[in-house]
């Protein structure tokens, strides 16, 4: 929270990108990767909804934390056992730890997690959207609608900035 009450995302991501080349070493490969989102979370939810438009559902499948988090991170307190059905784990920090030990930065929803390794890949919430929308083209659903038009990206940019 900001000192007037406002609350400011903390958006000190980790960048590492899921692209069709797999240049930063994670390629785009149906049933690797987990998003993980939270209902209560406005940028998750943005995550989930680009998801469906493209029609990822069959090859990037979606983990939903609980409505609330404490200190620590976001909970699979809703999922039988209290633990997320494909990540095995009660807590996304644990997802975070098992990338960075000791993450001194925020457990921030959405997240891209690398199922086989367990480790969060990306919780670049702008990045994650764009690249469901391009990199992963080879995996959308016929006549997925192309978010981020050549044409208009800079009014896009630009607009997105301002919110």
């Amino acid at each position: 929270m900001a000192g007037d009450g406002a609350y400011e995302r903390d958006r000190n991501y980790l960048t590492t990108r899921i692209t069709a080349d797999g240049r930063d070493g994670y390629p785009v490969e149906p049933g690797r990767y987990r998003l993980v989102i939270a209902r209560a979370c406005p940028w998750a939810n943005r995550a989930a909804i680009v998801r469906r438009l493209m029609g990822l559902e069959d090859v990037l499948s979606m983990g939903v934390a609980g409505p609330v988090h404490d200190e620590r991170s976001w909970t699979f307190h809703l999922d039988p056992g209290g633990r997320d059905p494909v990540l095995g784990i009660e807590r996304l920090r644990e997802a975070y730890e098992r990338r960075e030990p000791g993450h001194p930065r925020g457990i921030t929803v959405p997240a891209l997690v690398d199922v086989p390794t367990g480790e969060v890949v990306t919780n670049d919430f702008e990045r994650i959207t764009l690249d469901l929308g391009g990199q992963w083209r080879a995996h959308q659903r016929d006549g997925a609608p192309d978010l981020y038009p050549e044409r208009w990206r800079d009014e896009i940019d630009e607009v997105a900035a301002a919110v």
